[in-house]
């Protein structure tokens, strides 16, 4: 599964790459493997790749269902910056994620433990296609990422550094 805004040109290039040089690999290895596309205002260049193995559901209200039913999340971008929040959301979920390493920069995740990182097509093709025939590599990986996301990415952290940086602020100023 993939999800993101998909009127965003590093999403768009995301996506069609996906299709259109890694789907090919894990559908031949994996002839029961669906890819799922969520997003809001995909344009015609995206609605074009939906068929009976690449679904485009387009916006949903809430994405945790779509998420948990995953059997495992690609963030394949090539384009753009900042952090990928949609790591983070996944990683919330427990679920393995395979993502180039410019789709994972910001995320402190570590490569085979907490996500799966290539940036090669065929690389990206073989860890998707080894997620999905290894349950436990799955499941190990969405555990590793999920503790990360809630030691480092949760709340109580995010409250934590937020503290700190008002404190530095009130003693420079003191």
């Amino acid at each position: 599964m993939y999800f993101g805004l998909l009127s965003t040109v590093p999403n768009i290039d995301a996506i069609v790459h996906f299709v259109q040089e890694i789907w090919p690999r894990i559908a031949k290895a994996r002839p029961g493997a669906r890819f799922k596309i969520i997003g809001g205002r995909p344009p015609p260049s995206l609605q074009v790749l939906a068929g009976p193995r690449v679904e485009l559901t387009g916006f949903v209200p809430d994405l945790r269902p779509h998420l948990a039913s995953a059997a495992a999340i690609v963030v394949p971008l090539r384009l753009g910056g900042g952090t990928r929040l949609k790591i983070v959301e996944a990683m919330a979920m427990g679920k393995a994620i395979i993502s180039t390493t410019l789709g994972a920069e910001g995320i402190e995740a570590v490569d085979r433990r907490d996500i799966l990182v290539a940036d090669e097509p065929a690389g990206f093709a073989d860890a998707v296609s080894r997620v999905l025939a290894e349950p436990d590599l799955a499941a190990r990986i969405g555990r590793s990422a999920r503790q990360l996301a809630v030691e480092r990415y949760g709340w109580s952290q995010a409250a934590r550094t937020l503290e700190g940086f008002y404190r530095q602020v009130m003693e420079k100023a003191a």
